[in-house]
């Protein structure tokens, strides 16, 4: 005889064989053997409650005998066991609810809140293409209550500045972390929804979680994104252990299936955490900031799943919610009792009830209210895109190699900002800017650090069908990847109003005459003037002046640190160069490239900077070796010796200067 564990596994098997014979009569609009194999799928279903409401049936005997016992009667629970299993499953559903009723902590509100359903025969397709093609209308911004209006265009726009993938496919989930539904009873899905900023408290649910069908309508339900204060508290003495709060951004894989694996059909049905998350754990306070430590890779269990709380008479923002981290959703539910849901997470789980045809997955993006606020009010005009958890594209992969680059890591240069990259960020945080400045999420500030810049955002651009953003200004465009660039500006088109790579920074400093020399002096070099730029802004320490000296005590001086005897080969001396203007200086670099340019042409960024550095570099490939371990020229460089191996080449010298050439191209320096 099997055992009751066997059953059920036997059970899952049959009933998941039949997915897929679903599917294709589905496929094929075969009504009558779709609702055949559903009849199959029910009966299997009906199997698998009796055996779980068995099992909490004698766990609701033993606790009733218990209570009597307590009351002083010693009795017995009125109920055989034997009889039990004569019960249909829905009087067992109604005997465990009674007795539950009078013993549980948590027992369910019956009183169901007005809900609008998602129409049940509507198709929900999965999948994980991206499309940048979801398109909305340009949203109005309130109303006269004075509440928000979140609409769909609002939530294209939070996507693409975060650069994450937008699925049109399937149901994708959303949490808001400060701010609640007006419609607190839950909604069905529109175009936009009145939404209220309500900061987290920790003893009430003041957050918003959503479901949406891009380009067709999300719904919004009230709920929390945040553990409960009690339990946070109880914690604090133990550095935070077995609670926490999850960190916003995208976490890519959610499964439908019980709540606590261990409970399986005993539990109650919700969306399982199944990918690596971000997460923070407090042990000073009973709250989250920068002072608390961060988490990553962690599969915790932070699933999505009933709050078992709608308030009294369903006055949701009064109520409190259970949880740990997980993320909740207003409602109540009878665990171990198909269709006992009841409040906002009724319609909320519906899309993924343990029913053939339903959706299996999705992905969860979370964000906080001042996010939303800023969006619907000011649509983040003139800010840049921010990189974080779930981001994807070029610009990730930028930040990787500037990561690999600064902290000497190996993370893998894929697009994909995952936990091993948000962790590296964390790192380069804190060591730039201090142990509580670390969010893991990257801006303006990070991105400069880090030697790259991150474009304007453009809500018009991302709610029209584009990418959400421009690059910066400038009538230069640059591509980062691991190879050194080659010229970004053909020498042939440079006009006296091509704005520069720290052209803004020359311009206060020597005024406009500075930066129409260095493009001239492009022309006849044919070199780009940004790639010129940049080799100044590194060797004078980005100070652009004519009488800055060597930090080693050299005797360099000037824009591109001339050495004495270098002086001497052009006709003047080091003192001399350093009492001329930039502008009278600029003859000289041109003088000194000229006669450089001998050893090839200029047309990356390597070979420039080469012809100052080590002129004999020029035209050789960017894995040439310039200095080796043992020799005096690589213990004055060996700072360039990025991955340790004892040898420096071209690349490694070069990416020092190339850092510069990208930080010049921010919105601040171009110009």
């Amino acid at each position: 005889m099997m055992t009751r564990s066997e059953t059920q596994e036997k059970l899952y098997a049959l009933r998941q064989s039949l997915e897929a014979p679903f599917a294709r009569a589905k496929k094929a609009n075969d009504r009558p053997e779709m609702d055949r194999l559903q009849g199959i799928a029910g009966e299997i279903d009906d199997l698998l409650d009796q055996i779980a409401i068995t099992a909490l049936a004698q766990l609701a005997i033993r606790l009733g005998t218990i209570a009597a016992r307590i009351g002083g009667s010693g009795a017995a629970a009125k109920q055989p066991l034997g009889q039990l299993l004569e019960l249909s499953p829905e009087e067992l559903n109604d005997l465990v609810a009674e007795i539950l009723g009078q013993t549980s902590e948590e027992a369910p509100d019956l009183a169901e809140a007005r809900i609008k359903q998602p129409n049940s025969d509507e198709e929900i397709p999965s999948g994980s293409e991206s499309s940048l093609k979801v398109t909305a209308p340009d949203p109005a911004t309130s109303i006269d209550s004075g509440n928000l209006i979140l609409a769909e265009a609002h939530l294209i726009a939070l996507w693409k500045r975060s650069l994450f993938p937008i699925d049109d496919r399937y149901i994708i989930v959303f949490g808001l972390r400060g701010c609640r539904p007006v419609d607190y009873s839950g909604t069905g899905f529109a175009s936009s929804h009145e939404i209220v900023v309500t900061p987290v408290n920790y003893r009430t649910m003041n957050c918003t979680i959503g479901q949406w069908r891009p380009s067709a309508g999300f719904s919004v339900f009230p709920g929390s994104t945040v553990p409960y204060g009690a339990i946070v508290t109880s914690h604090v003495g133990q550095g935070g252990s077995d609670v926490n709060q999850l960190g916003r951004g995208r976490y890519t894989r959610y499964l439908a299936g019980w709540h606590k694996r261990s409970e399986g059909s005993s539990g109650h049905w919700a969306l399982q955490q199944d990918c690596p998350i971000t997460l923070q754990r407090t042990g000073d306070d009973s709250d989250y900031d920068l002072l608390d430590r961060w988490e990553v890779g962690r599969i915790a269990g932070d699933n999505i799943h009933c709050a078992f709380h709608m308030g009294p008479d369903g006055k949701i923002p009064d109520s409190r919610y259970s949880s740990a981290g997980c993320q909740t959703v207003a409602g109540t539910v009878v665990k171990g009792a198909r269709g006992s849901e009841r409040g906002p997470w009724k319609a909320f789980i519906a899309p993924f009830a343990n029913s053939l045809g339903a959706q299996k997955g999705t992905e969860y993006v979370l964000f906080d209210a001042l996010e939303a606020q800023q969006m619907i009010r000011n649509r983040y005009k003139d800010k840049s895109l921010i990189l974080r958890i779930g981001s994807q594209g070029q610009l990730v992969e930028r930040l990787q190699s500037a990561l690999n680059s600064r902290l000497n890591l190996t993370l893998e240069v894929n697009g994909e900002f995952s936990v091993s990259t948000f962790q590296a960020v964390i790192d380069f945080q804190r060591k730039m800017f201090g142990d509580n400045a670390d969010d893991g999420i990257v801006g303006l500030e990070t991105a400069e650090e880090l030697g790259f810049s991150l474009p304007l955002f453009d809500f018009d651009d991302a709610i029209s069908g584009g990418p959400g953003y421009r690059e910066p200004s400038s009538s230069v465009a640059t591509t980062l990847s691991n190879d050194q660039p080659t010229s970004i500006v053909s020498a042939s088109v440079i006009s006296p109003d091509t704005k520069l790579a720290w052209g803004a920074v020359t311009n206060r400093k020597h005024g406009p005459t500075f930066n129409k020399r260095v493009i001239d002096i492009s022309k006849r070099l044919k070199c780009d003037p940004n790639h010129l730029m940049a080799v100044m802004a590194f060797e004078s320490g980005e100070s652009f002046a004519p009488d800055r000296q060597n930090d080693a005590g050299s005797g360099a001086v000037g824009l591109i640190q001339f050495m004495p005897s270098t002086a001497r080969s052009l006709g003047t001396t080091a003192e001399k160069l350093a009492t001329m203007t930039a502008i009278q200086q600029l003859d000289y670099v041109e003088q000194y490239f000229t006669a450089a340019s001998r050893n090839g042409s200029f047309s990356t960024l390597g070979d420039l900077y080469m012809a100052v550095l080590w002129p004999a570099a020029v035209g050789k490939p960017d894995s040439y070796v310039l200095f080796e371990q043992g020799t005096t020229a690589y213990e004055q460089n060996r700072g360039l010796d990025i991955n340790k191996n004892g040898r420096i080449t071209k690349a490694e010298a070069t990416s020092i200067v190339y850092k510069k050439f990208v930080l010049g191209l921010s919105d601040r320096r171009v110009g």
